[in-house]
């Protein structure tokens, strides 16, 4: 539609600038396009209010049409067409959200000069115009304030310029009217055929915006059309400071709002780039040996890069849930899990399309990673780590130990008679022992220490911050608790011997491997001493 647009304009600027054509461009082409306009917005069912005003102004100027040309006699009946349009176009105004005003402020002196015009003697009952023409400026700044504050919206700019354009018109036929009088076919009625225009244009883009660029050519070319026209016919110097005063901030304004438009996709892309750099880190290389927890973590941090707002991000099969819980909750695909992104209010700017996909497969893919280095460092049948899981986590312990000078005791546990265990009741029956001991271990360590199933039924405690006596104190407590658990068919109790070596703070990886070999050579001395005991080396 807008093309069309801008060769209808091209025509329409010719008629009226063209003195032989100006006075019936002004009788005929100004009330049609208003009659079109409203028609066109009624078909489209897009902005009713707008529809009906444009119908009842272009209804009215086709009366005084017929005035002019003396077929119909003057009066206030004239009068009724104008005020219903007057009207709708306030209740329109009004449906639309607004902001408070600050940079369309810049407006207000248009309102005073259009409400001077009110206190001239020669308008009559005319003086209602520009009172009420000034109510709707008043209405339409916080409305124009959301191009600066929310972003540009290209329905919106075509709308407000179109309002204010017939506002100044109507303003500048005020103060002519007040002096020498307006004469008909002035080049200052095509402001009403562009605000008609421009009016219809943005009242029906409002819910199918355009490309921005032809909106924006449209909403300057008028107001930059606004002071000159006020140049090239007879008109007071009110009406030329009115309409070269309009012009001048509204085509900064809208130039700003542009701006500020580019500014805010350009901070975009750097928010995307970021977010996306941010997930492209939760990497097999950085997360072999991290946590659910820590990988959704991170990709909470990589969310707010896009989304501020964001405050929690929770896995329910995983039972993982980092931040925390809010009303405001956003679904995110998970290849059939359930997982949501919870904000702490609604969203400021609207979530762009793909976010919340891009996000899900990239936590999923992490997730399955850490699965399977968990799955490569843990034993699973205890849930402990392995002997590889011990050689990537010991260096952090210990660089952990040192850095804080913090103590550590190694501990070797051995059930005791597990092999007895195999051959008496098999080895499925062993197995739910090994089962047993893991999950009392688990129990019993902090989230620092390092638990291992070190071979068979040998397990190694690394207890940080345990001196050998707080170690002899842990390990006393798991041997209660495994004594006092049955598994079937075992008649008798399980138990357990144990050596401890250590809980000073550890200078070297090879001290540590030392205090290994002392926990093992005294876990040897306990089970020669009659077993079920705890030694210290």
């Amino acid at each position: 539609m807008v093309p069309y647009s801008l060769v209808f304009i091209a025509f329409t600027l010719f008629l009226a600038l063209f003195p032989p054509t100006a006075p019936w461009s002004e009788r005929l082409i100004t009330p049609l396009v208003a009659l079109g306009g409203g028609a066109y917005l009624l078909w489209k069912g897009a902005g009713w209010g707008f529809a009906l005003g444009l119908l009842f102004l272009g209804l009215g100027d086709l009366a005084r049409t017929v005035e002019d040309l003396g077929h119909l006699s003057p009066g206030l009946h004239l009068e009724f067409p104008y005020l219903a349009g007057y009207a709708a176009l306030t209740l329109a105004l009004l449906r639309l959200p607004g902001r408070l005003p600050r940079l369309t402020l810049a407006l207000l002196p248009l309102a005073l000069l259009g409400a001077l015009a009110a206190f001239q003697p020669e308008l009559g009952v005319d003086r209602i115009y520009p009172i009420w023409g000034a109510f709707l400026l008043l209405l339409l700044l916080p409305r124009l304030e959301g191009l600066f504050q929310e972003g540009f919206a290209p329905g919106r700019a075509l709308l407000g310029v179109g309002v204010l354009l017939f506002l100044v018109a109507n303003m500048a036929r005020a103060h002519l009217q007040a002096g020498e009088g307006y004469p008909t076919g002035h080049p200052l009625h095509l402001l009403w055929t562009l605000g008609y225009l421009l009016l219809t244009l943005g009242a029906a883009f409002q819910e199918r915006p355009p490309p921005s660029f032809l909106p924006q050519a449209l909403a300057l070319g008028g107001l930059f059309l606004m002071p000159a026209l006020s140049m090239q016919g007879p008109a007071p110097l009110g009406v030329r400071f009115l309409a070269l005063y309009g012009g001048m901030v509204g085509a900064l304004g809208l130039l700003f709002a542009a701006h500020l438009e580019r500014y805010r996709a350009l901070e975009r892309g750097r928010r995307w780039t970021r977010f996306l750099e941010a997930l492209a880190r939760l990497s097999p290389r950085v997360t072999q040996t991290l946590s659910p927890e820590a990988v959704l973590l991170q990709a909470l941090e990589a969310t707010r890069e896009v989304l501020p707002e964001a405050v929690g991000l929770e896995v329910l099969s995983r039972r993982g849930l980092v931040g925390e819980r809010t009303p405001h909750a956003l679904p995110v695909p998970l290849n059939g899990d359930t997982a949501y992104l919870y904000l702490k209010g609604p969203p400021q700017e609207e979530v762009p399309p793909g976010f919340l996909s891009l996000l899900g497969e990239r936590v999923r893919q992490v997730l399955k990673q850490v699965e399977w280095g968990t799955l490569a460092l843990t034993d699973p049948f205890t849930g402990l780590l392995n002997r590889r899981g011990l050689e990537a986590e010991l260096p952090k312990l210990l660089a952990l130990a040192r850095r804080y000078g913090i103590p550590l005791s190694a501990v070797m546990l051995d059930i005791d008679c597990f092999k007895g265990v195999n051959d008496t009741y098999g080895h499925p029956v062993g197995d739910e022992v090994l089962k047993l001991l893991g999950r009392l271990i688990q129990a019993s360590v902090r989230r620092e220490d390092l638990a291992v199933r070190y071979g068979g039924e040998e397990f190694l405690l690394l207890l940080y911050g345990a001196d050998r006596q707080a170690a002899r104190e842990v390990v006393e407590r798991i041997r209660h608790r495994f004594r006092t658990e049955r598994v079937p068919p075992i008649p008798y109790p399980l138990t357990l011997s144990a050596g401890i070596a250590g809980g000073e703070v550890p200078e070297n990886e090879a001290q540590v491997e030392e205090w290994v070999l002392k926990a093992d050579y005294a876990l040897l001395r306990a089970k020669e001493a009659g077993r079920d005991r705890v030694t210290l080396a």
